[in-house]
Order: C-alpha cells, then structure tokens, then sequence
C-alpha cells in the first residue's frame, strides 16, 4: 500500500484495519485516525509499519464514539481475527469464575461464562484448578450448600458434609436463613480479598458466643477464623498500608516474547497474582503490550480497585482512567509511581515479569529439541510448536463395548500419567464420527477439562470425516485447539481445512504423528479387549446369586474351562476351597437350569480362563 491507496479518513476515534489477502494483517486503534494513520507512511515509520504496509492490500476502518469504545472495540478485533503483525495473548482464552448464584441459599459454582442472570461473579482466575481450590476452601469453610443443585432441591437427609461440619444442610431445612447469609457475606468478603474484615467478624461472633456461655459455638467459629488464617497465610505484623485496594503490573520483552504481570492488593496485602504471555512482540512498543493485556483483562475482571499502577507512561493515562472508571462505576486512577512504596511494588512486579519471560523462553528452547515438534509446526503452519499432543482412538467389536483413548505426549515424549479410557454411552452400532464427537466434548467439559491441560495440537486416527467430526465437537465445547488428522493407509495428514499432506515416512513430524496413533490405538483395543472379556465373564458367573469376585476367582483358579464347570456334580462344586456349600448349590441351579446359555449379543464365555 501507499498513501494514496487510503480512503478518506475522519479525524475522530476510531479502528483501523491493514486488510490482507486472507483478513487483517494489523488492527490498531486512534484518538485521530487521519493523523495516525498517515504516520504509517511518513519517513520515520518504523520497521513494523513498514513490514505492515507492505503487506497490507487496502485499509478499512470503523469510527467510534470515544477513545474507550476503541480500545474496547479494538481487543475484539485482535482477538477475533489474530492479525499477523499484532502483538497476541499467548493464552486467549475464557478464564474461569466464581458465581454466588441468586437464591435464598445461594451455591458458589464454577462457569467459564457470565450472563445476567442476577449471580455474583469473581475473578477470573488463571486456570480451572485455581478456582477449584478456592472453592474448596470457600465451601468447607464457610459451610455453603453442595450438593443440593441450583436450584435447591429438598433431600431426605442431609449429606456427609454436614456430618463433618462442612455444610449448614438447607436442604433438610435445617439451615438458620439468618446464619447462612452471614456465612455468605463472609465468603464474599473472602473472595473479594477482604480477609481483615471477615477475621473481624468472626472475633466479634466469637466473643459474643462465648458472652451467652455457648462455648461449642465459640470453639467453631474459632476454627473457621484459624482456617482462614491457615488458607491465606495471613499475618496482620505483614500488613504494610491497611485499607490500601490497588492493582499493580510490571512487564519484561525478550525478542519476540513478553510477559505481563499483574498483581491484587487488597487491604495493604497481596492476594491474588496473574501471568500473562504474549507473541509477535518484538517490534512492539510499551504501550502496545501494555494495552493489549489491560483490555483483555479488564474487560473480564470482575472487580476493579480505585487505584491501577503502571510501569510504564507510555500509556495513555487519561483514556485508561475513564475506561476503567466506566466499567468500575466510580473514580479509578491510573497512574505510574515516581517513588515510594509503589514504585517498589511496580519495581516486584517487573522482576516477576522478567522471571517468567525468562522460564518460557527456556522452555521454548526446550520445546524446539523434540525431535518432530518443529517440523509439525512448520508443515502444519501452526503458531509454535505443539508442545502438547494429544491422540485420539476408538475401539469397539460390532459396535459393543465402544471405548475411546486418550494419549499425552509433551516434547515428543509419551506422558502416560495423562493417558485416559472412555467408554462411550448410547451407541448400539458402529459409529466413529458419533464416538470422536462424544469423547472430545467430555473431554473439554468434563472433569478432564480440569485435571489435565489444554494441548496443543490434537492428532485424530482418521480423515476427513473424524477431523470435521472433532472440530463440531471442539466448537460445542467453546475450545480453539488446531487438529490433524493421520489417514492409516498411507499414513496421509488430513488438515482441518481437508489439505491431504505426504510426508516421507522417515520425516521427524510423521514419525511423532505415528507414534501418538499407535499408542492411542494401543491403549484403545487393549481397553476394549477387556471390556470384552468382562462382559463375557459375567454373563457366566457374576449373575449367579451367591457368587461374587472371590468365589468367582476360585472357581476359575479350581476348574480348567468353563465346560469343566458346567459338568462337574454338587459336590465336586462344594469341595472347592473358598465356594461354600450355599453358592455351589446356586451355581450348580444355575448350569442345570437353562440359566447359563450363551449370552444373547453372541460373546461366548472364553474358554479355559483361569
């Protein structure tokens, strides 16, 4: 592009899009469009500019009523599109929550969503098993509602947790209303960081219980405030600025990598820290970094503090203040300290940023010696390397027993602590596009989701069919995870976009593609296989009254087949150690009675198990 390739512009706030061939190759944002686009094109644009605009093919651009909708406007877009020249998040993702949901008992549950739906929300926190722990602690703690659902279903009894003193039971309606909405403004105080006045409350409690001569009450409430104590490791000597609500960030470059981290303070103490990484940076500026992190995060933060430090005033101040001030309701300063203890904390904060830059460079450096990991990256044309792969298979015989692996490799090695089997539900016929659609949507919305980490690339056994099969799959989950394919026959890479790919067999990406199928197959068959052999088991000895795993074992361990069990009289079945005469009276009734034929889906016992 030159300058006279750009439309008329305006000279109010606004978007500006570099449109490429295939999208945006740049989104960037401007009080003054005209000016700052112009700048583009002047004799001291910088590298990037230049790159930019030589890529670009034509420039279009959306007005906004003020600076703040631009930058709001602006994140959306970065986001949506993943422009080649923008500074990205490494991680863009939905962060996790916290919701009190709105009811008389109210639960605090996890959502990846917010919708007003009249529940309060905190956060977000940086991954799924942060928010299980805090809910954890929030639940055991305070004694909030479980297992009663949203919303609360009446159970005959109460549950364990009540025994153990975890759970105030409004489900039996045993629940003081009165109590439970202390415990809940106490676990809200908790999640908004405010320890010193929930320890406050529970003093007061204390000694007003122990005022009345309820000393089992006092001894409990002491206990909720020492857990407390325990949880956060507070120490009221470490409080340096009671009172004190702010946030403050620091950041670290190394080349192409930055690092943003931003810390909570609430009540002069830190509570709460979150990492943010980010690509494409190496021709960026301060305030590009700065920014593209502070409307990512609080355009999604849940509670904005008056008071926002920053490293760095290339960042302009004022537009940032009323953004945030917009989203908060009230006066939010932002500003970069000059001195003083907040410069201190702005000074920790960029330590940690260059700490952690620094460990995911080496891990990058790590990443780049998997033999296979960046050639996958290269001839799948993804971002980075895929550090992560995991391997999908499904196994069934005839459409029975339908089980589904998963298989974990990290730098091209095999993470068999990661492994997982998932039988498949509601299938009576062979379907593998229905099985890989189950099995991926279980596993980015399950309990999976939050016990093992997103990967980085997905490599399904199959074509065209199980790849788009996967991809509905991910998108009902609201997951975004690259995925290939690996055609058996002549070991073919299915892309997403139906591209067919031959590589040498001896290629480092295949052979790490291959490795993943196989062992995913492996895990797949063998689980099947046992499903069979348990199914065919049962149908033989488990449904006799009387029989279970021991006596079953014996019988197997006594008797060279099946068929040498079905002729053998009572008390041949009596004499062996461990049966009883009871159970061989039942299994003999049970050859000698029709009730032993052979299973109606065809799998025959095996014969001569032992």
């Amino acid at each position: 592009m030159t300058r006279d390739d750009l439309p008329v512009l305006p000279t109010g706030p606004g978007c500006y899009l570099f449109q490429g061939s295939e999208g945006p190759v740049y989104v960037g944002k401007a009080k003054n469009l005209r000016s700052r686009v112009a700048s583009y094109f002047g004799e001291t644009g910088a590298g990037k500019a230049r790159w930019i605009t030589a890529t670009a093919q034509h420039l279009d651009f959306i007005v906004t009523q003020s600076e703040e909708e631009a930058l709001v406007l602006e994140a959306s877009l970065i986001k949506r599109h993943k422009p080649r020249f923008n500074v990205l998040l490494k991680d863009d993702k939905a962060y996790p929550f916290l919701k009190l949901t709105r009811e008389p008992f109210p639960r605090l549950v996890f959502t990846r969503t917010r919708t007003d739906d009249g529940g309060e929300y905190f956060g977000p926190y940086p991954g799924a098993g942060a928010v299980k722990k805090v809910q954890d602690v929030v639940n055991k703690t305070f004694g909030l509602r479980v297992n009663s659902g949203t919303p609360l279903k009446p159970r005959r009894k109460p549950c364990l947790r009540h025994h153990m003193g975890q759970c105030l039971a409004p489900c039996v309606g045993e629940a003081d209303p009165d109590e439970y909405a202390e415990r809940v403004r106490q676990a809200r105080a908790f999640l908004d960081g405010r320890v010193d006045e929930v320890l406050d409350r529970l003093d007061v409690e204390m000694k007003e219980a122990a005022a009345r001569l309820d000393f089992e009450r006092a001894a409990k409430v002491r206990d909720r405030a020492e857990a407390i104590r325990r949880v956060t490791g507070y120490d009221a000597s470490v409080a340096r600025a009671p009172g004190v609500d702010l946030d403050f960030l620091g950041f670290a470059t190394a080349g192409s990598y930055a690092a943003v981290q931003i810390f909570q303070m609430r009540g002069g103490r830190v509570v709460g820290r979150e990492a943010r990484f980010l690509v494409n940076a190496e021709e960026a500026g301060d305030a590009e970094i700065l920014e593209r992190v502070l409307a990512d995060h609080y355009d999604q933060v849940t509670r904005i503090p008056p008071l926002v430090l920053l490293p760095s005033d290339a960042v302009d101040l004022e537009t940032w203040a009323r953004f945030l001030r917009e989203r908060a309701g009230r006066v939010v300063e932002v500003r970069v300290p000059k001195r003083g203890e907040k410069l201190e904390l702005v000074g920790m904060a960029n330590r940690n940023a260059r700490t952690a830059v620094d460990a995911e460079l080496a891990r990058l450096e790590r990443r780049g010696e998997a033999p296979g990991v960046k050639e996958l990256r290269e001839q799948l044309a993804l971002d980075e390397p895929p550090w992560r792969i995991e391997g999908y298979d499904v196994s069934n015989l005839m459409g029975q027993h339908t089980v589904a692996s998963i298989v974990a490799f990290e730098g091209g090695r095999p993470v068999k602590s990661d492994y997982r089997t998932m039988k498949i539900r509601g299938l009576d016929k062979p379907d593998d596009f229905a099985s890989m659609h189950q099995v991926l949507v279980r596993r980015f919305t399950g309990r999976l989701a939050e016990s093992l980490p997103e990967p980085d690339l997905l490599m399904i056994d199959g074509g065209k069919g199980q790849v788009s099969s996967a991809r509905a799959a991910l998108r009902e989950a609201g997951v975004d995870v690259p995925i290939v394919g690996l055609a058996k026959r002549e070991e073919t890479l299915i892309t997403e976009a139906g591209r067919e790919i031959h590589l040498p067999l001896t290629h480092p990406a295949l052979r790490l593609l291959v490795h993943v199928r196989d062992e995913a197959h492996r895990i797949a068959v063998g689980s099947n296989r046992k499903g069979r052999g348990r199914a065919a088991t049962r149908s033989l000895l488990d449904d006799v009254p009387g029989i279970g795993p021991k006596r079953r074992d014996a019988l197997l361990a006594h008797f060279a087949s099946v068929d040498e069990m079905r002729a053998a009289d009572r008390a041949t079945l009596r004499a062996v150690p461990g049966v009883g005469a009871a159970a061989a009276d039942a299994l003999y009734a049970f050859f000698h009675d029709g009730a032993a034929d052979p299973p109606a889906d065809g799998v025959a016992a095996p014969e001569g198990a032992r």
